[in-house]
């Protein structure tokens, strides 16, 4: 019995990747592949008889996900566990590819690509960060999820830290402390910058001075929270509240506290970012922003499904931000309430009555 043509046929027949032989095949806008080339891989499918098989026929459809980084951290967990559910509902196969942000291991998986029933590609990283993915990615319906790029070849979906530095600041300057610290990250990161924005733009929305002594950087580390706060308490008007990059931070700021002989929160407020398993563990559970990686990943499976039953459509090229929640806990106080109770505390005539 004769073999059946494939791309790889092709592609070794033509001396291009099966990349290449796919982008040619499903005619994917976009790309930069010479005439040549194209009109060489469609006369040599002609000449074997190559007929593409529908990937909804014989084999369950794949998501596909190219991820730089793949770890037992709750950020990875979010963004693969979302996918995989997503799919799963969605009566889908989910591929999970870690890279390693190596080009060449990149180049594989999608020749790998090539020879499966994929519908759609997730291209995701464990940092939001600007990116360059292949071209031959627009082979199949692709979503950028926790990146993006600055052409509109790939929709994306990331999350909006720069609302979440708001929203962050906004609840700490509205329960009345108007000395806010910032503890930040490496400015080289897109979170970290865009999170400062956010409390800058918050500070300017409440008519609050910026004050640069009050931002330090911490980066991730917990070291980073507790010797950005020893900082920041010594300063002449030390802030009352402050707002840490990510919740290992908070973890150095409330061991910094209570070296001070602060109490969380009557003497310090704090808010977090990212909700990390531990956050509602500490003591007193910490207030945090949270990281909607789960949510992201639900929405660009359902994107990539739409082409299933829709083959010419595909996800509409655009940067969609995901808001970040305020999760509530008890590490925040009303500046206001701890004024008058310790104003109730030091007066005599109060004490005289219990």
């Amino acid at each position: 019995m004769p073999k059946k043509p494939t791309m790889t046929d092709i592609a070794r027949a033509c001396g291009v990747s099966q990349a290449t032989v796919s982008l040619v095949l499903n005619n994917a806008p976009g790309t930069r592949i010479s005439a040549a080339t194209r009109e060489a891989v469609l006369a040599k499918a002609e000449e074997i008889n190559y007929r593409r098989v529908n990937p909804d026929r014989g084999r369950r459809p794949l998501i596909a996900m190219l991820i730089n980084e793949a770890s037992s951290s709750q950020h990875v967990g979010g963004l693969i566990d979302g996918v995989a559910g997503a799919a799963a509902e969605l009566g889908l196969m989910a591929l999970m590819l870690p890279t390693g942000e190596d080009e060449a291991v990149e180049a594989a998986a999608i020749d790998l690509l090539a020879r499966l029933p994929v519908v759609g590609v997730i291209y995701a990283r464990l940092i939001t960060q600007a990116v360059k993915p292949p071209p031959s990615l627009a082979a199949w319906p692709t979503i950028l999820l926790n990146c993006h790029t600055s052409d509109a070849l790939f929709p994306s979906v990331v999350p909006g830290d720069l609302a979440a530095g708001i929203t962050a600041t906004l609840a700490l300057l509205d329960a009345g402390h108007q000395r806010v610290g910032f503890i930040g990250g490496d400015q080289i990161v897109e979170a970290a910058r865009e999170r400062l924005k956010g409390y800058r733009r918050a500070l300017a929305m409440r008519d609050v001075p910026y004050d640069p002594a009050l931002v330090v950087k911490g980066g991730w580390t917990i070291s980073g929270g507790r010797d950005g706060l020893h900082y920041l308490l010594d300063l002449r008007d030390p802030p009352t509240a402050v707002f840490c990059f990510c919740d290992r931070t908070a973890i150095g700021v409330y061991a910094a506290a209570a070296e001070a002989g602060l109490r969380i929160p009557e003497d310090l407020s704090i808010i977090g970012f990212d909700n990390e398993d531990f956050s509602a563990d500490l003591d007193p559970p910490l207030t945090t922003m949270e990281l909607p990686h789960a949510d992201m990943a639900r929405h660009a499976v359902e994107e990539l499904h739409r082409p299933v039953s829709l083959p010419k459509s595909r996800p509409s090229h655009q940067r969609m931000k995901f808001d970040c929640p305020l999760v509530k806990r008890r590490s925040v106080a009303s500046r206001r309430q701890v004024l008058e109770q310790s104003a109730a505390a030091a007066d005599p005539r109060s004490r005289s009555q219990l």
